[in-house]
């Protein structure tokens, strides 16, 4: 069975534009950034159906539908998600993968063993905020004014401790490989394991899928650097995500507000501005604009 890769699907949904592909099936007008039409899944006699061709989403105000491109096609014509993505390739003229060599699978694999392990890590760093030994982490966020449901919203946490999430992780039946993959943990030429984010503030990244890719620390002293982040990976690519957009897509507004740092983001969702991602970089990209 072939297994497509998050590039190729990235790939698929780049190439269809949403208000081309659904002006096949429904009648749209546009009114300021947005398209407007009846919507298919539902009976209606004024319009509630949205398309946004800067987001490259749907959305009907009456019955809730809503997604990308690919999730439309799949409603629309009934189709599961491998069929509706091989219709939307024959679509945009985008050779489909006939086969999956070893190492594409043992590629797949790896990579949700990474996505399984980040989201543990996270979890693990996470539920060590509320101990006493994250007591300076405990006095930032404090300071900073974040509730506790902001914490677990962005699922804030603390590394507590030089070998302490390697333990974890390895109790949890995970091979050195595999958690040396994941860039979480670095290996010393000693051969100790040394958590790359220790006695820091944690900051999971996910990706629009809500799976965690990534993390960024800040330390709770005057050392440097101030913020370390996780280097590009099989599962991670620092131009094609930014922080928070999990978190700010089931905001109601069309917008997004884009801002320079992860406490930035947490402190406007906050005051309810739901609607705002930070960037992971020094500039927006093209993937990022088209990912938001």
């Amino acid at each position: 069975m072939v297994r497509y890769s998050d590039e190729f699907i990235d790939g698929i949904r780049n190439g269809n534009d949403i208000v081309d592909i659904i002006s096949q099936y429904v009648i749209l007008k546009r009114s300021g950034r947005n398209f407007f039409g009846l919507c298919p899944f539902h009976k209606e006699k004024t319009p509630s159906f949205s398309v946004s061709p800067d987001r490259q989403i749907f959305h009907c105000f009456g019955c809730g539908a809503g997604g990308n491109v690919i999730h439309f096609i799949s409603k629309i014509e009934n189709l599961d998600f491998k069929d509706s993505v091989e219709m939307l390739a024959e679509k945009a003229g985008i050779p489909i993968p006939t086969s999956s060599s070893k190492e594409d699978i043992k590629k797949q694999l790896l990579k949700e063993k990474i996505y399984e392990i980040n989201k543990k890590a996270a979890q693990f760093y996470h539920e060590t905020l509320y101990q006493p030994v994250a007591k300076l982490a405990q006095e930032y966020v404090k300071t900073r004014k974040l509730d506790n449901k902001t914490l677990k919203t962005f699922l804030l946490g603390y590394s507590a401790g030089i070998d302490s999430l390697f333990k974890y992780l390895e109790k949890e039946g995970y091979k050195e490989a595999e958690i040396l993959e994941s860039n979480l943990v670095n290996k010393s030429s000693n051969n100790n394991y040394i958590d790359r984010f220790s006695r820091r503030l944690i900051f999971p990244i996910s990706d629009i899928k809500g799976r965690v890719i990534a993390f960024g620390g800040r330390n709770l002293d005057d050392s440097l650097p101030k913020y370390i982040n996780s280097p590009e990976g099989i599962v991670y690519s620092k131009a094609r995500n930014l922080y928070g957009l999990d978190i700010a897509k089931s905001s109601s507004s069309e917008k997004i507000i884009v801002v320079e740092g992860y406490m930035d983001a947490i402190s406007l969702y906050q005051r309810g501005i739901t609607n705002v991602v930070a960037s992971l970089g020094t500039s927006l990209t093209e993937a990022q604009r088209k990912t938001s």
